[in-house]
């Protein structure tokens, strides 16, 4: 019975995660219209860091790539759906992998890696389908999103810091 409370536990914060990363995505997102395919900066990574900081890496990678995928698909930006839903996913873990030791110096290793993969993957992306020009268009503002997002995951730490303090489960003694 415990191990069954455990796992609806475990898939509920995983659902619940993935649905504040696309609330975030989908809602505090800048248009970029001189870019095709509904090209967009938003805030979802700082929840894909706090949610691989809560979560870790598989349970993190699940929620970044279903609610940034899912984001992408109702802001009609069909063509990037299966590639967020891939490059959100390895950053959720990559970043989950460095968080380990939940310390502020790790949340921001994670955070700059996790980032370096969004920049990355998606300059790959739009390389092979749209060629160098467009890579090298978007560029930039991927590279200001990773910024952006790295220094709102900074000023941020302190709140999934507290939220991890109350989950039942994760070995830290609450303050009651």
């Amino acid at each position: 019975m415990r191990q069954l409370k455990e796992q609806i536990r475990s898939q509920t914060l995983t659902a619940l995660m993935a649905a504040i990363i696309f609330i975030v995505t989908w809602t505090l997102k800048i248009p970029i219209s001189f870019l095709s395919g509904g090209a967009y900066v938003n805030l979802g990574d700082v929840c894909i860091y706090m949610c691989a900081f809560l979560l870790g890496g598989p349970k993190a990678a699940l929620a970044a790539a279903i609610g940034s995928g899912a984001a992408d698909l109702a802001s009609g930006a069909v063509i990037y759906i299966a590639p967020t839903m891939l490059i959100k996913g390895i950053m959720g873990f990559a970043a989950a992998a460095l968080m380990k030791k939940h310390g502020f110096k790790d949340y921001l290793a994670g955070s700059l890696v996790g980032g370096a993969i969004m920049v990355c993957g998606y300059a790959l992306f739009e390389y092979f389908v749209w060629g160098m020009g467009y890579a090298l268009t978007s560029l930039p503002f991927n590279c200001l999103q990773w910024a952006g997002s790295l220094i709102a995951a900074a000023v941020t730490y302190t709140i999934p810091k507290q939220i991890k303090v109350h989950l039942p489960g994760n070995g830290m003694k609450t303050t009651q």
